[in-house]
C-alpha cells in the first residue's frame, strides 16, 4: 500500500501542486483531456452536468475507471455527501447519500490536504474501509484528490483502477489537474446555490415588508378621543423610543395589536419588520418551531433549516399576542431571549443572536396565573417592565361615534361606495350596546351592517335586542364579580347560549365575541366548556 507516498513506478513523491516525474500520457493526449475538462467546467453552471461530463471524460480515456465525487456535508462537516458516482462494475449509491469521513481515503485526503494514494488495495489488512469493497469489485488501486479552491477544501475526487492498469502510471497527473477544475465547478455551484438562497430570502423579506407597509397604511389612525385613551397614547409616545419590553393588557378586541404597531411606528425601528404572532392560535407542538425556527432533521418533515419569527423580526419588533397561552417549555425559551438576546433553533446547538424589541399582550390575569404556577414569575417580571392597560369600549363610550365613523368610511372605500348617513336612532342603539368584543366586534358589526344597507342610510337589521338599553337584560348578579377566569368562562357560555351553541359562521359565538373560531375553541378547552358547536 502506498498512502500519498512513493510508488514503484514513480521517481518522486506525488504531492498536489508539486512536481511529479513518473511516466505520464503523451503530451497531446494530456493536453486534450485537460482542455475537454476545462470546456466541461466553463460550458454550464449546472453542477450535475459538469460532473457527469467529467466522469465520462475520465472513463473514456482511462477505461474501466470508477469516478466518485464527494462534497463535505453542509449539515455535518464530519460527513461527506455523494454528488457523483460513475462505476461500470457495481451499482452506484444513491446521490445525496452521506458517509462518515473518518476512516476513509477521502477523509485522509481532506485532513492532509493532499492526495491519498492506496496502491495496491489490500482487502485483508485494509487501512481504509474503502479497500475491501473496491477490491471485491475488481479494482486494484485508489486515489482520493482533495478538491481545494482558494485554500478551502470542498470535497474529494476519488478514482479507482483495475489492478493491471497501474494507477499512477496511467492518470495521476491528468486526474490531479482535473480535480482542480472539479473544485472550481463545485465552488461555482455552491456560490450559485447561495445566491439563489439569498434571493429567495430577499423575496420573502420584501413580501414581509410590503405586508407591513400595507398594515401600516390600514392602521394609520388610532382613534383616541376619551381621556383614558389619550393617556394610553401618551404612554406609548413615552416608551416607544426605547427598547423596553412592553406588556399590553386588555380584553379581547380592544386593539392590542394596533397599539403594538403604534409602539413600533413611533420607535427608531419603524423601518424594520413588525412580526405579529398569536400564541393562542398555534398548536402547542409547533410553537417552539414557529418562534425559534428549526434545523434540518429536527423532527419529521423538517426537510430544511427554517428561521423562526424572532429571526424574521431581527432589528425590529415582535408582537406576542396571547402570551399567557405560551406552554411551559416556550416560557423558558422566551425568558432566555429576553435575558440573553439569543435564540436556539429546535434541533440546533448554536445560539443565534437577535436584536428584537418585544411587545406582549394578554387578556388574562397573569398575576393569578403566576400564583397558580401556570406562568413563570421571572418571565412575568421580564414582560411587565412597562405595562399599558387598554380600557374596554364600554368604558369609553364617547369614542364610539368617532370609531364607527372611521370604520364606516374605511369599509365604504373598500366597497367603492360612499359612506352612508347614520341616523340618531342608530347612534343611540350602538351606544347602548355593551360590545363584549370591544372594538373588533364594533368593526365587524359595522361591516356587516354596511353590506346589508345598500341605500344611503345605515340600517341595523341585526342589532341584538339585548344591546339596547331598556330591553330585557339578564338579572344583575347579586354578588360582586368573581375571579377573572370565572368571568371569561361565563362570558363564553353566554355567547354560546345566545348563538345556539354555534362557534363558526357570521352568527356564531366567535363572530359575536370578535374572536377567531380556533381561538375560541382553545379557550373553551382551557376553561372546560362543553363544545356543543357545529360548523355552518
Amino acid at each position: 500500500m502506498v498512502d500519498h507516498g512513493s510508488h514503484p513506478a514513480a521517481r518522486s513523491l506525488p504531492v498536489l501542486g508539486g512536481p511529479v516525474t513518473f511516466a505520464a500520457p503523451a503530451d497531446d493526449v494530456h493536453r486534450r483531456i485537460v482542455e475537454e475538462a476545462i470546456e466541461a467546467v466553463l460550458s454550464t453552471v449546472d453542477l450535475r452536468a459538469v460532473l457527469d461530463r467529467t466522469g465520462q471524460l475520465l472513463r473514456r480515456h482511462f477505461g474501466e475507471t470508477r469516478v466518485a465525487i464527494h462534497r463535505i456535508s453542509p449539515e455535518d462537516p464530519a460527513r461527506a455527501e455523494v454528488v457523483l458516482v460513475s462505476d461500470p462494475r457495481q451499482p452506484s449509491p444513491e446521490l445525496g447519500t452521506t458517509f462518515p469521513l473518518a476512516g476513509s481515503a477521502a477523509g485522509q485526503a481532506i485532513q492532509d490536504r493532499r492526495p491519498c494514494v492506496v496502491d495496491p488495495l489490500q482487502p485483508r489488512t485494509p487501512r481504509y474501509r474503502d479497500e475491501p469493497l473496491l477490491a471485491a469489485y475488481g479494482y486494484g488501486s485508489l486515489v482520493s484528490f482533495p478538491l481545494v479552491f482558494e485554500n478551502e477544501v470542498l470535497g474529494t475526487l476519488d478514482i479507482a483502477h483495475p489492478p493491471a492498469e497501474g494507477l499512477l502510471d496511467c492518470c495521476f497527473e491528468v486526474a490531479r489537474q482535473v480535480a482542480h477544475l472539479v473544485a472550481i465547478a463545485l465552488h461555482n455551484s455552491l456560490m450559485v446555490a447561495e445566491v439563489q438562497r439569498l434571493n429567495r430570502l430577499l423575496g420573502k423579506e420584501n413580501a414581509l415588508l410590503k405586508e407591513e407597509i400595507r398594515q401600516i397604511k390600514r392602521d394609520t389612525r388610532y382613534v383616541a378621543e376619551s381621556e383614558a385613551m389619550r393617556a394610553v397614547v401618551e404612554r406609548v409616545r413615552l416608551v416607544a423610543p426605547s427598547t423596553t419590553t412592553v406588556l399590553v393588557r386588555g380584553e379581547t378586541g380592544t386593539g392590542k395589536e394596533g397599539l403594538a404597531r403604534m409602539i413600533h411606528e413611533f420607535s427608531p425601528r419603524f423601518n424594520a419588520p413588525f412580526v405579529a404572532v398569536n400564541l393562542g392560535a398555534i398548536p402547542e407542538g409547533l410553537v417552539e418551531s414557529e418562534l425559534f425556527g428549526h434545523e434540518r432533521g429536527a423532527f419529521t418533515g423538517a426537510s430544511r433549516r427554517r428561521s423562526g419569527r424572532f429571526e424574521q423580526a431581527d432589528g425590529g419588533t415582535i408582537f406576542l399576542d396571547e402570551v399567557g397561552d405560551a406552554p411551559p417549555a416556550v416560557q423558558v425559551r422566551l425568558l432566555r431571549v429576553l435575558q440573553e438576546r439569543v435564540v436556539e433553533r429546535v434541533g440546533g446547538t448554536e445560539p443565534v443572536k437577535v436584536d428584537v424589541r418585544v411587545v406582549a399582550a394578554t387578556n388574562q390575569n397573569l398575576e393569578e396565573m403566576v400564583a397558580r404556577g401556570t406562568f413563570r414569575a421571572d418571565l412575568y417580571y421580564r414582560l411587565a417592565v412597562f405595562p399599558i392597560e387598554l380600557p374596554p369600549l364600554r368604558e369609553r363610550r364617547d369614542e364610539l361615534r368617532p370609531l364607527a365613523t372611521y370604520f364606516l368610511a374605511r369599509q365604504a372605500a373598500l366597497m367603492h361606495r360612499r359612506s352612508p348617513r347614520v341616523g340618531e336612532d342608530v347612534w343611540r342603539a350602538l351606544e347602548a350596546h355593551d360590545w363584549p368584543g370591544n372594538v373588533r366586534e364594533l368593526e365587524n358589526f359595522l361591516q356587516r351592517a354596511l353590506i346589508l344597507s345598500p341605500g344611503p342610510e345605515l340600517a341595523l337589521p341585526e342589532l341584538p335586542a339585548r344591546a339596547v338599553r331598556g330591553a330585557p337584560a339578564e338579572p344583575a348578579p347579586s354578588a360582586p364579580p368573581g375571579p377573572f377566569e370565572d368571568e371569561v368562562r361565563a362570558l363564553i357560555e353566554r355567547a354560546l347560549a345566545h348563538c345556539g351553541g354555534r362557534v363558526y359562521g357570521p352568527s356564531g359565538a366567535a363572530a359575536l365575541l370578535g374572536l377567531r373560531p380556533t381561538t375560541l375553541q382553545g379557550k373553551m378547552k382551557r376553561y372546560g366548556i362543553a363544545p356543543g358547536a357545529r360548523r355552518d
